[in-house]
């Protein structure tokens, strides 16, 4: 990847010509979640592909390289947590364990077998055992003199977490090692290594271990996890962040339990070693330094499940190409002749044998739990990780539903996949997967506003007493043309303001030519209110900003709305938003590069809680519902032959509803005269009428209340 975005080449890529078949010809798409990334540029050099803006729009979270930063004492305290331990996940089923090492000896070895040995960039100087006593050595038995990790930006983070981390842990400790910045800096690269193990006898085999870690400068993470079975000639490469949503300069759990199947390398094999391996990205090259990665309680066991498929996550929408959305205006919902709501299951085989005859589910329900709609897939055999096509077998695979359904109403939906096979699943719980998706009037939307658990925060500037500037948001697209973008919803944090703070909403058009940070944009700017900050996150709520002016959109482009602030401040601009959250790429944050430019940064692992809204909040709304009128939205819609448009009066008005397209000629004029106070409702027909978007229009005593409705 170059610094502007683009494919520098090809290398490396892991996909086969099955995944290749599957995805370019097989509607619903099927596809591993771990080359998606890579496979989209192959997908625009092979095919020609018209979307290759798809194609941009995920390269571009990594145009600009990120600079190291401190971490602060809420962030590393915010971190610290309990996980489940290793040796308790490995043993989930009766599984033998057939490998354990604490590191109680350091480099030496407390597992029965060997010693570890140690490789890095820094000739033995970055990778440090940790003692008891939190002291560092690294592997020649010298003392580092200091307790890690402990470079100028990682101090705060403390020691690991991990179950046996009073006994001893590992730690390639790179920020420590270029320490101070100011002496200059390297790109670093280190292992360590296991000793030499037999698994002739096993057939299935699977590592996990404890882990923290943070890095830097760009989202992908060069944390790897490599696999021998010939004494170290070649290795296999798997990723080793594990349920980590990549993201620079953001501190992973402490600790981590991560797990990875290595049956595919490992099984039946009598030479077998790991390393875990910290390593410049392929998709970047040389560009990570700083920070650390502690490791410790390392449990190699057999699975002795058999039959067990896994659902991981339900999407609500393609999570690779474009976006998913918990909230969606009823107008972009994809209509029925376009394939319906397209669902997506990500799953894995977790058991060790095949599976038979697997199929997908996908049901959409309503919230009294009654079935709406219905559709099954059929996947054929999903084959074990030791079994396979290729190696290393992908953490997980995807399909993608198109079920045809689409709402005629406003509400809460629920979305639910199920994965069974033609064996008896031994865990059962986790073949189905649900999450409750949105339809509203008017809000487009990736958060969970039930889900309110970060604080987006910026930096403290250099200058004393002053913040750094800060923004934050989300891509949005659109499936239907015709919509209008009126403002943005924002919930402010309960750390925002306290003194002057100015900033603008923005709507971003992208252009992948020239990346996010410099597309063209539409601003509107604004003086904070301190009425806006909530007490906490529960009692927040949504505080609606419109742009000055309604923005057209198109569904050939991709757009991205949030607030900044490109100044330093003595107030801080903040805004909540969940955690762990950004499986779609679809959130930014405004913050400094290396070369001390501020930008915008995507892919990060949190979700702002912003939202682009679709019609028109303030003015004519306001001043119509001071004045006693309500317009609700029309039923059923999208509308098919004639579609009830009701409101309501406080007083008697003399009354006309209109309807009209989006260019803005009358289609219909219901005129009914003098109407007394009340609830009244009017009938339209719209049977005659193309496929689209339309407005309708209360005209009362002279005042207009108008909303959208869509005609299929």
């Amino acid at each position: 990847m170059n610094e502007e975005g683009s494919p520098a080449g090809f290398p490396s890529f892991r996909f086969s010509a099955r995944d290749f078949d599957s995805y370019a010809v097989i509607s619903p798409r099927k596809f591993d979640s771990q080359n998606m990334k890579n496979f989209t540029f192959l997908l625009v050099a092979f095919l020609g592909l018209s979307s290759a803006s798809q194609a941009q729009r995920i390269t571009d979270v990594h145009t600009f390289a990120q600079t190291p930063q401190d971490l602060s004492a809420a962030e590393a305290e915010a971190m610290r947590g309990t996980g489940e331990s290793a040796l308790e996940v490995a043993q989930r089923g009766g599984g033998t364990i057939l490998f354990y090492e604490d590191f109680a000896n350091g480099f030496e070895g407390n597992n029965g077998i060997g010693a570890w040995t140690a490789e890095d960039t820094g000739e033995g100087m970055i990778w440090q055992a940790v003692d008891a006593a939190g002291n560092g050595y690294y592997a020649d038995g010298s003392a580092s003199g200091v307790q890690p990790p402990a470079g100028e930006f990682s101090t705060n983070i403390g020691a690991i977490n991990s179950t046996t981390a009073d006994n001893g842990w590992m730690v390639f400790d790179c920020d420590y090692f270029n320490t101070p910045i100011s002496e200059g800096y390297e790109n670093t690269e280190g292992w360590i290594t296991s000793p030499s193990l037999d698994f002739t006898e096993v057939g299935s085999v699977v590592i996990t271990w404890e882990q923290y870690f943070r890095y830097c400068c760009y989202p992908y993470a060069p944390i790897y996890l490599e696999v021998s079975n010939d004494g170290g000639a070649t290795w296999t490469t798997f990723d080793a962040h594990g349920s980590f949503i990549e993201s620079a300069n953001t501190a992973s759990a402490n600790v981590l339990t991560t797990s990875v199947d290595i049956s595919c390398v490992a099984a039946n094999s009598a030479d077998v070693q790991v390393r875990f391996s910290y390593l410049q990205a392929p998709e970047t090259g040389d560009a990570y330094s700083h920070y650390y990665w502690g490791i410790d309680d390392v449990t190699i066991s057999e699975n002795p499940v058999s039959n067990d498929l896994a659902a991981v996550q339900v999407t609500n929408g393609d999570v690779y190409n474009v976006f998913e959305y918990r909230v969606t205006p009823l107008e972009q919902a994809i209509p029925e002749a376009d394939g319906g709501l397209l669902a997506g299951l990500l799953y894995r085989n977790v058991g060790n044998a095949n599976q038979d005859e697997t199929t997908v589910t996908i049901e959409v329900l309503d919230e009294g739990g009654n079935v709406l709609s219905t559709t099954v897939e059929e996947l054929g055999t999903v084959n074990s990780f030791a079994n396979a096509v290729t190696c290393p077998a992908n953490p997980q695979d995807t399909v993608y539903v198109a079920t045809g359904w689409t709402p005629t109403e406003t509400g809460n939906y629920i979305l639910q996949a199920t994965i069974a096979s033609a064996n008896e699943d031994e865990n059962p719980d986790d073949n189905v997967i649900s999450k409750v998706i949105v339809y509203t009037d008017d809000e487009y939307g990736h958060d969970d506003e039930g889900d309110l658990n970060v604080e987006f925060t910026p930096r403290d500037s250099d200058i004393e007493g002053l913040f750094n500037p800060a923004g934050y948001g989300n891509y949005f697209h659109m499936h239907n043309a015709g919509s209008m973008a009126y403002g943005v919803t924002v919930r402010f944090g309960p750390n925002c303001g306290g003194g002057d703070l100015e900033f603008e909403t923005r709507l971003y058009t992208f252009d992948g030519a020239v990346g996010l940070t410099d597309s063209p944009f539409e601003t509107t700017y604004w003086a904070y209110d301190d009425a806006w900050t909530p007490g906490s996150a529960e009692t927040s709520e949504f505080v609606y900003l419109p742009f000055e002016d309604p923005i057209e959109l198109t569904n050939e482009d991709f757009y991205f709305a949030g607030v900044i602030n490109e100044f330093e401040s003595e107030a801080q601009l903040t805004v909540l938003g969940n955690a762990d959250s950004d499986t779609d790429n679809s959130t930014g944050d405004y913050g400094q590069t290396g070369a001390g430019d501020f930008v915008w940064f995507t892919s990060q692992t949190a979700t702002p809680a912003i939202r682009l809204i679709l019609s028109e909040r303030v003015g004519i709304d306001e001043i119509a519902n001071y004045n006693g009128i309500e317009l609700h939205q029309n039923v059923p819609n999208p509308a098919n032959g004639t579609t009830t448009v009701r409101f309501e009066m406080l007083q008697a008005r003399n009354v006309t509803v209109e309807m009209r397209d989006l260019q803005g000629r009358l289609i219909q004029s219901v005129q009914r005269g003098q109407l007394s106070a009340g609830t009244h409702q009017v009938e339209l027909n719209v049977a005659d009428l193309q496929s689209g978007i339309y407005t309708y229009t209360l005209v009362a005593d002279g005042m207009r209340l108008t909303k959208k409705m869509m005609v299929k």
